[in-house]
C-alpha cells in the first residue's frame, strides 16, 4: 500500500505552509495542495519539501479571472459564494454556467504554472470536482495541462454515520455513480479525511478504516489522506474573513497536534505502507 498524506488549503495563510514544513520534516506529510486565489500562494510556491498541486476553489475569495466572466459562480460583490449548498443549489437548477468553472479552474492551473510550479495533482475546496458532469471537466483539464493525478472523494466510512462527515460521504458516493474516467488521468484507490476531520482526525481511526476496506474492496493500493493542519505563530496576518477563521483556525491547530503523533508512523508500519507523494507515484 502506498500512502499520500495531502494538505489542502496552502496559499491561505502563512501558518499552513508552515505546517507543511514542519510535518514534512517529521516525516508525516507528502503533498499539498495550492489555492491559486489565496492571498499567500506566491510563498507557499516556494515549498520544497513535498510536492505541490492545485486546490482548485470556486467557493471560497474572490475569482483568478475577471469575475464578470464568472457570474453564475459569484455574487453581486464578485465574490464566490463562500457555501458548497449555494453553489449546489445553482447547479441543480441549471444556472451554473460549466464554462465559467472551466474557465476559472484553468486560470487557477495557469496561475499556479505561472509561479514555476509543475502540478503533480488537483483536488478541489468542498470535494466540487465530484459533482456529476465536473468529474469529466477536471480530468480534461488535467489531461490539458499534463497534470497526471486527481482526487478521488471515495472513502470507505460506516454507512450508519448520520454526522456531517459522513452524510458528505455518502453524498459523494452517490456522485460517484456518475463520475466519468479520463485518458491519461489516474486516481487514488480511497481517500480518508472527509468523515474525520479535526479532532477525530486520529491514527487509530485511520487504521480501522483502512481494516474496513480491505474486507470490503478487492483492490486498496493507494490511498490519500486529505488533512488541514497548520501552525500559528506569534505576528501572523489575520485568516481572511472568506475562509472562516474561527472554524478553520480551530481544525488546523488540531490537526496538526494529531499529525505530530509518532502514532502515524506507528500505523503506516502496521499497515506495512510506504509514504509517497502524487509525483513519485508517476
Amino acid at each position: 500500500m502506498k500512502i499520500i498524506v495531502n494538505v489542502d488549503d496552502a496559499g491561505v495563510h502563512p501558518g499552513v505552509a508552515r505546517g507543511v514544513e514542519s510535518l514534512s520534516q517529521k516525516g508525516v506529510v507528502t503533498s499539498t495542495s495550492l489555492v491559486a486565489n489565496g492571498p499567500y500562494v506566491e510563498g507557499a510556491a516556494k515549498l520544497d519539501c513535498v510536492g505541490l498541486g492545485v486546490h482548485l476553489d470556486v467557493l471560497r475569495g474572490r475569482p483568478v479571472g475577471h469575475w464578470q466572466d464568472r457570474k453564475t459562480l459569484v455574487d453581486e460583490n464578485g465574490m464566490f459564494l463562500g457555501s458548497p449548498a449555494q453553489l449546489f443549489k445553482r447547479y441543480v437548477m441549471g444556472k451554473l454556467d460549466h464554462g465559467h468553472v472551466e474557465k476559472e479552474w484553468a486560470a487557477q492551473i495557469e496561475r499556479v504554472l505561472d509561479l514555476g510550479v509543475r502540478p503533480t495533482h488537483l483536488t478541489s475546496e468542498g470535494h466540487v470536482h465530484a459533482w456529476p458532469t465536473l468529474t469529466r471537466m477536471a480530468g480534461d483539464l488535467a489531461t490539458r495541462y499534463n497534470i497526471r493525478w486527481i482526487r478521488k472523494p471515495e472513502e470507505c466510512s460506516e454507512l450508519t454515520r448520520l454526522d456531517i462527515g459522513g452524510l458528505q460521504t455518502k453524498f459523494l458516493k452517490v456522485c460517484g455513480l456518475f463520475s466519468r474516467d479520463t485518458e491519461e488521468v489516474s486516481w487514488p484507490d480511497l481517500i480518508w479525511g472527509i468523515a474525520d476531520q479535526g479532532g477525530a482526525l486520529q491514527p487509530e481511526s485511520f487504521l480501522a478504516s483502512m481494516k474496513r476496506a480491505k474486507e470490503k474492496l478487492d483492490t486498496v493500493n493507494i490511498v490519500e489522506i486529505c488533512c488541514r493542519p497548520g501552525l500559528m505563530s506569534a505576528g501572523d496576518p489575520p485568516i481572511p474573513s472568506v475562509y472562516g477563521p474561527t472554524n478553520i483556525s480551530a481544525t488546523w491547530r488540531a490537526e496538526f497536534e494529531s499529525l505530530s503523533s509518532p502514532a502515524w508512523l506507528d500505523v503506516f508500519a502496521e499497515l506495512g505502507a510506504d509514504l509517497v507523494g502524487f509525483g513519485d507515484l508517476d
